[in-house]
């Protein structure tokens, strides 16, 4: 893992590109090396995750012959409830059975990885444990243990945002901190950068955040490739719906189908977004980075990481 210092200064002219996004990235150059990102957006999204509302509960009629049949014994005797938070995610609580559970509906293809993500998290005590993750005509399903807690946009946990904040860097810096040896996705950078660059490469107009347009958010790109010590076991989907607590203490994680070995600044990236998101404020973005360690990451990198992201 990097060891930059945030206060570390390259010599007069002597700036990257990075360091010139990580300055143009507020309106005071020392604030960003105190982590504070102002100019992130909060923009729409339709990656299943980044929504910040709380988790509901509706109790629906459920008719179990549309399932799997595999999947039908678990939920004979349950009561079933809509939790979902997005289009392309149907999401199902279920209770009364032998315990409680989620059941995530998607299109085809879409949750295996998650599935595996799960499982291998799961090994090392950090997600919910898989019981079924089944192909059925279009669509794919993946039945987990509900993790015991709420996540961190309920029970109470948004009433104390400094605490929170605190909790959700300690939270990323114990994942990180976890040996990725034998992950099932080791290449998720390699995996970022062929997408942006596709992004990028399919744009026609301007490109947010990059005077020099198409070819200077290429050359981004590429300043992000071949740097394994920024490798870490990554979340992927780094947001406070996806942390699972009791009473502010770590139960896991959920919503991994994005994860893998990648670099840690993308985790950190999607942190401070839903800091801002889901409490409405930049107030909380210097706990969640002394939290996770100041000496931990490059400002530089997580500039370049801010830039791209919110440009695609």
């Amino acid at each position: 893992m990097s060891k930059n210092s945030l206060n570390k200064k390259l010599p007069a002219g002597r700036e990257g590109l990075g360091q010139q996004i990580a300055n143009s990235y507020s309106t005071d150059p020392k604030a960003f090396r105190r982590g504070r990102l102002y100019s992130i957006e909060l923009r729409p999204t339709d990656w299943t995750g980044r929504y910040g509302g709380t988790m509901k509960k509706v109790r629906i009629p459920f008719d179990i012959k549309t399932l799997p049949v595999s999947l039908q014994p678990y939920i004979q005797t349950a009561a079933v409830y809509d939790s979902s938070s997005s289009e392309q995610a149907k999401t199902l609580y279920i209770e009364g059975a032998n315990q409680p559970m989620f059941l995530k509906i998607t299109k085809r293809d879409e949750l295996k990885r998650e599935g595996l993500m799960s499982d291998y998290l799961h090994g090392k005590g950090l997600a919910p444990k898989v019981l079924a993750y089944e192909q059925h005509g279009d669509n794919d399903y993946l039945l987990t243990v509900a993790l015991q807690g709420d996540d961190g946009v309920s029970g109470g946990h948004l009433e104390d945002p400094k605490r929170l904040a605190a909790v959700f860097g300690e939270s990323l810096r114990y994942l990180h901190s976890i040996s990725a040896a034998d992950c099932p996705f080791p290449n998720r950078t390699a995996e970022l950068i062929q997408e942006y660059r596709e992004s990028f490469m399919n744009k026609t107009g301007d490109i947010k955040g990059f005077p020099g347009g198409r070819e200077q958010a290429l050359l981004c790109l590429e300043k992000l490739q071949g740097t394994a010590d920024h490798d870490v076991l990554l979340h992927g989907d780094y947001c406070l719906p996806n942390l699972i607590m009791r009473d502010f203490q770590l139960e896991g994680f959920i919503d991994l189908g994005y994860g893998g070995i990648g670099d840690l600044h993308y985790d950190l990236y999607w942190g401070i977004w839903t800091l801002r998101y889901n409490l409405g404020s930049d107030d909380y973005q210097d706990i969640f980075l002394d939290h996770y360690g100041r000496n931990d990451f490059d400002p530089e990198r997580l500039a370049l990481w801010t830039a791209l992201t919110d440009s695609i």
